[in-house]
């Protein structure tokens, strides 16, 4: 386990959400609801109830390492050396396609995350919901992630710190909407949607970089060469 692998999951997090085109049309209503919640006549402070999104979310990507890290892990780990090089070739043609064909994952369908009565118990639900929906909407940093989670820590506790990292990253630009006032949230947000093909498509090259780094310079998988 090494700083920079933590640092590199927080910031694969951190562009994980802003670069899921089916997830954008979540931010206006997510930005409406900071703007709007109230309780029992008392107004909650957005920051608070951004806070409580990232404990969700990173509450969702705690149940899935401890699902990866403790039950698939060790498995996982054994077949590194064999299995990565592989998945590292299927990453690349995921960033291909999303460079080419943009619109491909960007129709992926979207759903709105459950409401309650409450607010603290919405916002909490809202980065649960979050954090679920991500995984099949941005296939392409998913799969990096997953992909080089086993290449970078060697340790259960390792693998357990990078899913938390990563799940801080994807929380990290809504606490961010939750900062800034509601015009510039929405500046942002309809910036993303005007923008979703190009987005996608710098996703797709950054994914295509990953995995042609770690064909070429980790595993050497390149065939003829070397």
């Amino acid at each position: 386990m090494t700083v920079s692998g933590l640092a590199t999951h927080f910031w694969l997090g951190v562009l994980t959400p802003l670069t899921a085109v089916c997830v954008i049309p979540l931010y206006p209503a997510f930005i409406a609801f900071l703007a709007s919640a109230d309780g029992e006549g008392r107004r909650r402070s957005p920051l608070l109830l951004g806070a409580l999104v990232v404990t969700g979310v990173v509450a969702f990507m705690t149940l899935v390492g401890v699902v990866y890290s403790l039950v698939l892990g060790q498995a996982v780990n054994d077949a590194v050396e064999t299995v990565s090089p592989v998945a590292f070739w299927i990453l690349a043609g995921v960033g291909i396609v999303m460079l080419t064909r943009p619109t491909l994952f960007a129709s992926l369908p979207t759903v709105e995350p459950p409401q309650s009565e409450y607010p603290a118990a919405s916002a909490f639900g809202y980065g649960f919901f979050f954090g679920a929906i991500i995984i099949p909407c941005n296939p392409g940093l998913i799969a990096t992630f997953f992909s080089t989670t086993p290449v970078l820590y060697d340790t259960q506790l390792g693998s357990m710190l990078g899913f938390l990292a990563f799940g801080l990253g994807i929380g990290a630009p809504l606490l961010a909407f939750a900062v800034v006032s509601e015009t510039a949230g929405r500046t942002v947000t309809r910036f993303l949607a005007q923008h979703s093909t190009h987005v996608y498509r710098a996703t797709g090259i950054i994914v295509l970089a990953v995995a042609a780094y770690y064909i070429w310079f980790v595993f050497a998988a390149v065939p003829f060469v070397g």
